[in-house]
């Protein structure tokens, strides 16, 4: 079998063995943590960006991208390379206690964006209220969710050269294999602890992709590309339009994530946003009642580095047509999202546009949830909004 065979390729690389840190019992579900080692290769590039070594340079850095005549494309790009490594990528897969209707063969597999990690996806805050991943257990979906390249607890290599955007295209390319011939089933299976929910999983019947703003543009990507590999999905705090990003990097109001507050431990070039740039790029909408302190101060206590690398090379990402994709996705747009839609998202969506994109999409839908910002998770009406999302998938036979 394919999924054996990976397995075991995985199991013997040299140094890296099958591992979980910890099974969790939820609610309505089981969660188990794993290290996966995946063999990459990609192509990558040298960037004409300024190095980052102290909070001055982390500023100017902000600023160069910023700048309007700053080439973001590859005008910028030195010389070509190509980048093949064996990363360890650190993960959860949750599987839901109920089967009743029949949700749990469908894996959604979910990628976060910049400056947090895959914590985003399940607060740890009101986990009742704020939690993807455990809205979408008490839905009955199986879920999966890890960190990219360079965040948490997966590997952090060089933030200008290694974690670019065709790197991190394809770990979600090779995460998606796993789930589809069954060897991340397997892979969970053989992990420590050994628990009974795990070992009798079989290969999901569908896989559909979710993203947030980042973790959307690979997503977007990713179906663009490769639409064979999905079944469906959600693209969050994203849209391709003139106002994408048009607040600029000094919007993060950064710092050198070294020597920040509270520090990280990264190299030269990661950078990571401070207070006022988490809430100025993630919370929106009326502060008493779109999220509360609380929230806020949660989303800041999960901040992570971000490494200037992805900004360099996240124009690969942008606009790629996709006439493989053959199936369902919805947009869901925070109302008043600052760093996609410059504030209000309230029409912006070009339908013309998406249909072009996505010629032989089986449907294409565009929600709003109202008084929100870009971190929808994180604000009053997260749980509206995750059931906008579900309905979409019943909607469509997901």
């Amino acid at each position: 079998m394919v999924s054996t065979l990976l397995l075991g390729a995985l199991m013997l690389l040299p140094g890296i063995s099958v591992s979980a840190n910890a099974c969790v019992e939820r609610p309505h579900g089981y969660c188990k943590q794993l290290d996966i080692p995946l063999p990459i290769t990609a192509d990558t590039a040298v960037f004409d960006i300024p190095r980052v070594d102290n909070d001055i340079e982390a500023v100017s850095w902000a600023i160069y991208d910023a700048t309007r005549t700053t080439i973001h494309g590859p005008g910028n790009i030195i010389k070509n390379t190509t980048t093949s490594e064996t990363f360890n990528i650190h993960a959860q897969l949750c599987v839901p206690k109920s089967t009743k209707n029949g949700k749990h063969n469908i894996l959604q597999i979910a990628t976060h964006g910049v400056h947090y990690d895959s914590r985003y996806w399940d607060s740890e805050y009101k986990p009742e209220n704020h939690s993807y991943v455990e809205a979408a257990l008490k839905a009955g979906y199986s879920i999966f969710t890890y960190d990219r390249l360079g965040v948490g607890q997966s590997d952090k290599p060089d933030a200008y050269d290694v974690v670019q955007a065709p790197v991190e295209l394809e770990i979600l390319r090779q995460l998606t294999f796993m789930a589809r011939n069954g060897s991340l089933y397997e892979f969970a299976g053989h992990a420590k602890p050994s628990i009974p929910s795990f070992k009798s999983l079989a290969a999901p019947h569908k896989v559909v992709h979710i993203g947030h703003s980042f973790g959307s543009f690979l997503t977007s990507a990713f179906i663009a590309r490769y639409g064979p590999l999905t079944d469906g999905a959600i693209i969050t705090g994203y849209l391709f339009t003139t106002q994408l990003a048009s607040a600029g990097s000094t919007s993060f109001s950064v710092e050198y994530a070294a020597t920040g507050n509270p520090p990280f431990n990264r190299s030269s070039g990661y950078v990571v946003a401070q207070r006022d740039g988490i809430q100025n790029i993630f919370f929106g909408g009326n502060p008493k009642t779109a999220f509360t302190p609380e929230l806020l101060d949660y989303g800041i206590s999960i901040k992570q580095p971000v490494p200037i690398g992805e900004f360099a090379s996240a124009f690969s990402l942008l606009g790629n047509p996709g006439p493989s994709f053959r199936a369902p996705v919805q947009f869901l747009l925070p109302e008043l999202d600052f760093y996609i839609c410059r504030g209000d998202c309230r029409g912006l969506a070009n339908m013309t546009e998406l249909n072009a994109t996505y010629p032989h999409a089986t449907k294409i839908e565009v929600a709003l949830q109202p008084n929100t910002g870009h971190a929808l998770p994180l604000h009053n009406n997260a749980t509206a909004g995750f059931q906008l999302i579900f309905d979409f998938f019943s909607r469509n036979g997901l």
